[in-house]
This record gives C-alpha cells, sequence and structure tokens, in this order.
C-alpha cells in the first residue's frame, strides 16, 4: 500500500505526512505511525504555500522583487559615467567587441558563482563561507568594501540631492554666469553669447560682433570649456572646493544636510528588511528607466545629437589590436555587475531555494548591457547638442569621466535645452534614484552578513544593527562635506575601490573552484534548477583554468597602468597617494588575519585542522531541513530518525560518539565513562535516549551518510 494512502494504521488514525521527507511519497512504504515526542524541534518545513520559505530569515515577497533589486544592484551609476566614456575614447562601437567578450570572461562567472552559493545556503557574504572556513576572511573584507561604498555612494547621493533642489528654479544656477560663485572667466557657449550679442559665428568657432556706435569690431574667440557656469557651478558652489587634499577648509552644511536626508532614506527603505527595499525597488528601479526613455527622446530631437551619435558610434576596429583597450573593457566588464564586494551573495540569499537563478542571471546581464548602451547614447546625443552650441568640431571635443561626466557635462547640456528645469529635475532624480537602490543594498549587504554572522544576539535586533550601522555611516560620511571632500573621493574611486575587488575576486575564484571543487558547486546549481547549466565542461573549464589568469591579468593591468593621480591641474601629493594604497590594503590584511583564527581555533591535530579548515563546516547546505533532505536525509536528524530503525539509529549515534572522544584526545567508551552518555558497552545490549519509529516493512533504499555539498 502506497505511503500516501489515507488508510488507518492499526486503528491509530491516519499517518501524518508533515513528518517526513518529500522523496518518502515516492516509495511504496508501508511505516507504521509517529507520535510527537519532543525529540523533532522542527518539523519539515512548507514550501508550498505564498508566505516566507524560510520563516527565519525570510524571503523575497515575490519573484519581481528580488529580479529587480538585483538590477538596481548591478545597473549601476557607472553606466552613465564610466562606460560613455570607454566608448568614447576607444573605437566606437568596436568597443564592445572586447567588452561583450570580457563581460563573458570575467563578469559572468563570478556572478553566476556568487548568486549560487548566496540562494544554495541562504547565507549572506560572511556566513557563506562555511563553505571553505580557512577564506572567511574573504567575507570580512567584502564587507569592509561594503562599508567604504555605502560612504561613496551617499556623498554622491548628496551631490545630486543637492542638484536636485537648486533645479526647482525658473532658471537653473549653472546656466548663467551671474552668480557670486562664476569668476571672472565665465563664459557660455560661443553660439549662445554671439546670438545674444547679435554678432557673426564664423567657421572656427569665433564669434564677431559690429558695434554702429563706436565703428569697431571685436572678436569673441573659441572658449575653454574649463570655463563653463557648470564646473564653476559644481567646484564653486556645491563642493567649495579648496586648493589641496590637505586644505580642508569650511563645512558646507547644506551638502551635511544632504548627506543626513539620504542616510534617513536608506534607514526607511531598510527598516522592514527585504519586505521594505523590495517595494522601494519599483520606484527606483522603473522610474528610472521611464525618465530614462524621456530625456533620451528629448536629446535626440536637439540639434547636432543624432550626427553626435553617428560619429562616435562609428566602429573603428583597429583599436582591437590594441591591448590597452581590450584591458580597460575587462576592467570595466568586471565593475558593472558589482561582483565582490558581498551584495550578490545577500540579495541571493534571500530567494527560495528551487528558484530558477540560470535565467535570472541572463536577465540581468541583458538588461546591464541595454542599460549602457542607452546611457552611451544619452550622453553623445548630450555631446553632439553641446558640440553645437559651442561650435565646437566633434573631432576636437574631448570629455572626461567620473565626477565630472554627470555633475558638469551633462548638467551644462541639460542647461541649454528649452525647459531646462524640468528636464535638469529629470535627470538628477533618474541619477538618485539609481545611486539609492545601489546604496541601499550594499547597506543591507553589512547588516545581513553580522545578523547571519551573529544570529544569537544580532537577528532579534536587526533593527538595531540597522541604526547602528546607519549613525556610524553618518558620521564618517560627513568628513567628506569639507572643502577638501572631492579630492578624498577621487582617491577613493582610483584605489579603495579597484583593484582590492580584484584581488578577492581572484582568492574567492580559488577557494570555490580548487578547494571546494567546481564539480561541487555545479552540483549545488543542479540541486537549485534541476539540471545543470548548459555546456558543463565549458564551465568547468572556465572556473578552473580561464577565470583565475583573466583576474591575474586584470590585476596587472590596473597596477602596471597605474600613473600619478591628479584632478584638473592639482597633482596628488605622495603621502596621500600612500594614505590610499594603505586604506585600500586594509580590508585584505582581513584575510590572512581570520584565516590564522580559523586555523588556531580548529580541534585537533595539525591534520585534522587542515581537514577542518579546507572541508565544508558541517553546517554548510541548505538552510532548510527539507530541502537538505531532498538529496542527503541521512544528514538531517529528523529525517533519519523516520527512516531508520532503532538499532541502526544507535549504533550509528554511539559509532559517532567514539569517534568524537577519540579525536579530542581521549580514549574508547567503557565502563562508567560510557554510561554517562547512556550507553551500556557489555556486548548485550545498547541502550539510547534516541527515540526513532520502527523499521519499515518494505525495504527502504540506504543512503549514505554524506555532507551537503
Amino acid at each position: 500500500m502506497s505511503i500516501s494512502s489515507n488508510e488507518d494504521r492499526n486503528g491509530r488514525g491516519q499517518v501524518d505526512m508533515s513528518l517526513y521527507p518529500p522523496f518518502i511519497r515516492q516509495l511504496d512504504a508501508k511505516l507504521p505511525d509517529y507520535t510527537r515526542e519532543g525529540d523533532i524541534e522542527y518539523p519539515f518545513e512548507e514550501i508550498t504555500g505564498v508566505g516566507d520559505e524560510n520563516r527565519i530569515r525570510g524571503n523575497w515577497s515575490n519573484k519581481s522583487d528580488y529580479l529587480l533589486a538585483v538590477i538596481g544592484f548591478t545597473a549601476g551609476v557607472g553606466s552613465f559615467w564610466k562606460f560613455p566614456f570607454l566608448v568614447f575614447q576607444n573605437g566606437g562601437a568596436a568597443f564592445l567587441v572586447p567588452y561583450l567578450a570580457m563581460l563573458c570572461l570575467a563578469a559572468l562567472p563570478m556572478f553566476f558563482m556568487e548568486m549560487v552559493l548566496g540562494q544554495f545556503s541562504s547565507s549572506a557574504a560572511i556566513s557563506v563561507w562555511k563553505v571553505v572556513p580557512l577564506f572567511k576572511g574573504i567575507g570580512f573584507a567584502q564587507v569592509t568594501i561594503s562599508g567604504f561604498f555605502a560612504v561613496f555612494f551617499n556623498i554622491i547621493s548628496a551631490w545630486t540631492l543637492f542638484y536636485l533642489i537648486n533645479s526647482f528654479s525658473f532658471s537653473i544656477p549653472w546656466s548663467n554666469c551671474q552668480n557670486s560663485w562664476s569668476g571672472e572667466n565665465c563664459t557660455l557657449g560661443t553660439r549662445i553669447q554671439c546670438r545674444e550679442m547679435n554678432g557673426t559665428l564664423l567657421v572656427n568657432g569665433s564669434c564677431i560682433v559690429e558695434h554702429a556706435t563706436s565703428n569697431k569690431t571685436t572678436v569673441i574667440p573659441l572658449h575653454d570649456l574649463d570655463s563653463i557656469p557648470s564646473l564653476k557651478y559644481f567646484h564653486n558652489d556645491v563642493l567649495m572646493l579648496s586648493k589641496g587634499v590637505d586644505d580642508f577648509g569650511t563645512l558646507n552644511w547644506y551638502l551635511g544636510l544632504c548627506v543626513l536626508v539620504c542616510w534617513i532614506a536608506v534607514f526607511l527603505c531598510l527598516f522592514q528588511g527585504v519586505k521594505s527595499s523590495g517595494k522601494v525597488v519599483y520606484i527606483s528601479v522603473i522610474f528610472p528607466f521611464i525618465i530614462l526613455t524621456v530625456l533620451l527622446t528629448r536629446l535626440l530631437t536637439l540639434d547636432g545629437s543624432i550626427s553626435a551619435v553617428l560619429y562616435f558610434l562609428t566602429p573603428k576596429w583597429a583599436v582591437l589590436k590594441d591591448l590597452h583597450v581590450w584591458g580597460e573593457a575587462a576592467v570595466q566588464a568586471f565593475y558593472s555587475v558589482s561582483c565582490c564586494s558581498g551584495g550578490l551573495f545577500t540579495i541571493a540569499s534571500y530567494s527560495r531555494f528551487h528558484n530558477h537563478l540560470y535565467k535570472d542571471i541572463c536577465l540581468v546581464l541583458i538588461v546591464d548591457v541595454i542599460v549602457s548602451l542607452i546611457g552611451c547614447i544619452l550622453t553623445f546625443s548630450a555631446i553632439g547638442f553641446t558640440c553645437f552650441e559651442f561650435a565646437i568640431a566633434l573631432d576636437k571635443f574631448h570629455i572626461r569621466d567620473g565626477f565630472h561626466l554627470v555633475f558638469v557635462f551633462l548638467a551644462e547640456a541639460l542647461a541649454g535645452v528649452p525647459v531646462a528645469p524640468l528636464y535638469a529635475g529629470l535627470f538628477f532624480i533618474m541619477i538618485l534614484l539609481v545611486v539609492h537602490a545601489t546604496q541601499m543594498f550594499v547597506v543591507e549587504t553589512i547588516v545581513s552578513s553580522l545578523c547571519d554572522e551573529y544570529p544569537e544576539r544580532l537577528r532579534r535586533n536587526r533593527r538595531h544593527v540597522l541604526t547602528t550601522v546607519c549613525a556610524l555611516f553618518i558620521c564618517l560620511s560627513i568628513p567628506f562635506c569639507l572643502s577638501s571632500g572631492l579630492y578624498w573621493m577621487e582617491l577613493l574611486t582610483q584605489f579603495v575601490l579597484t583593484w582590492p575587488l580584484v584581488v578577492i575576486a581572484f582568492l574567492e575564484c580559488m577557494a570555490i573552484n580548487w578547494i571546494y571543487g567546481v564539480d561541487n558547486m555545479l552540483d549545488n546549481a543542479k540541486w537549485i534548477v534541476g539540471h545543470w547549466p548548459p555546456c558543463y565542461i565549458f564551465w568547468k573549464i572556465l572556473f578552473k583554468f580561464i577565470c583565475p589568469l583573466v583576474y591575474l591579468s586584470i590585476l596587472c593591468f590596473l597596477w602596471l597602468d597605474w600613473n600619478s593621480i591628479e584632478y584638473e591641474s592639482y597633482q596628488f601629493p605622495y603621502w596621500s597617494i600612500l594614505a590610499a594604497w594603505g586604506i585600500a590594503s586594509l580590508p585584505l590584511l582581513l584575510i590572512p588575519i581570520i584565516g590564522s583564527w580559523q586555523f588556531c581555533i580548529a580541534k585537533g591535530s595539525i591534520t585534522q585542522k587542515w581537514w577542518r579548515v579546507l572541508y565544508p563546516d558541517d553546517a554548510w547546505g541548505p538552510a532548510l531541513a527539507i530541502h537538505r533532505a531532498e538529496k542527503f536525509p541521512l544528514q538531517i536528524p529528523e529525517a533519519r530518525r523516520l527512516l531508520l530503525p532503532p538499532e541502526v539509529e544507535i549504533a550509528s549515534s554511539q559509532r559517532d560518539l567514539q569517534e568524537n572522544i577519540q579525536m579530542n584526545g581521549g580514549g574508547p567508551l567503557t565502563g562508567a565513562r560510557s554510561s554517562e552518555f547512556g550507553h551500556q558497552t557489555d556486548g548485550k545490549s545498547i541502550r539510547s535516549d534516541v527515540k526513532s519509529v520502527g523499521a519499515t516493512i518494505n525495504t527502504i533504499p540506504k543512503f549514505e551518510r554524506e555532507t551537503a555539498i
């Protein structure tokens, strides 16, 4: 008779099927009724309902929350201030060839690995390293770098909010030179100034103005873009920029208030964990796409925009022979998916265990590429309009990446658009939401990682942890509101948030693919989805051999391509560069320190210590017993007691007890020492406190005791 039948068993009523693992329903076994006697602390979880699968940590409310969270975390502001610059500098559309190739070789493997391990273990950045305890320091390093990212993105949000507030006026401040911060050499575009003075614009960009009263002719030469009002506004009004990194100057209190407002917004969005942040992403991720469509449509209708887009996207295939271009593509592809900062572990850990992540990974990468391309078209259309207004030839125009591209150039281009306050406001709302989405999950990474690592102390006090983290980062963000804040932001961009991530990627790749085993990792993916990823042998070769070489190549490129740091005409002093190197090395120092600590606290001999720190921890595997029991039922005490006869359970318990005591330096269990654990060793009988059901009538297949790897 099938176990799924509801017939009466020996007059004791129906069998409670919720106590049995799912795979038992496939067996034709007659099991006796079971009376709960307290030996099962947690019955097998219910995973078919609409509520949370993991009742302790929680899950995303639905699949769309999860997908929007991943997209919001990966498709960041780099699509607007870095990728367009690289396409502009490196051969136009031809740059997409090395970029897409490196996206598959450098970004996709690490993205895949972190998503699989995070979803498989339901653990954030620190606890996920139960997989290889020796490298647990990688998790602490990722949380530390996430702290730097949190401060960095908060300052960007504060700058953007400052611009947004000042956009709500009939004439936006950086659209003219009639301000106290403008200076004497502030000039508008040649075409604009020439039109206002009723002059004649020449082909070379100069303007001739004839004065009827004095019979004189004035020639206005082509102006330098370094004197445009948007640059003056950014330096003199927003930042109150000082003369150097050691000239701290004064605190911009307006900017400090913007920092406080942005941190309060992050706190409120994360107050309910993924339940609240999963709803915020519908605004912070979807609304920027709507604004981006509106801005792109408007800019493409301006003079000179279409021709600029066609000009800059024209492929120059000769650049493919330049290894420097391939290096730039590899660096950008690696950073474009926001891997190795712990955020992907955290976001994936809140997914349901059997979520189909193969499709999710492909979708997120496709959206990331599309957003980058749209950012390029938006930037190039703005370049075309700016060149038209300033009467500059497209081949003579130059832009800079980073803060300058967003807060100076694009702000200047939008200032010349009709109804400029509307479009400038939309643009800065878009940037603010994009940065906020990324910052939100960076902070969630820190909070979730700490709560998962110390669940007894922190998980129930998660809101206190969030409050402490936000308060700490407010204090760390305020110094960047000083007059020298921009210089320190440049040092963070050039050092702290760049090459340490590549080092972590290399170590993470070696730990997972060579110590834990690429086969085990791919088996975990199969356990989640139900089948291996396509081209299994390709993934093995990619993870084990190609990825380490690619990450080492990227690291060498970043170090060898390093030059002295400068901003505008300011050269950074040597001591500031050394300080930046030291700050960048701080997270990486945690890896050997914590690895040594893990080795020291491991029990046993030297050989046993190495085994304990190199093999997965006993707690490694799916977080829920029902998922562990799908593959390795005897690993779960509840499943083992339901399946095995009492004598098998007792024998295995006795054997495990003997092994543990011998490992701790004791001898075999005999006499009074054995009786302490409730066992008799006289060879006649064995007594145990373990409660179990009797042996089944039909034969149940034997299961080997294995770990969930």
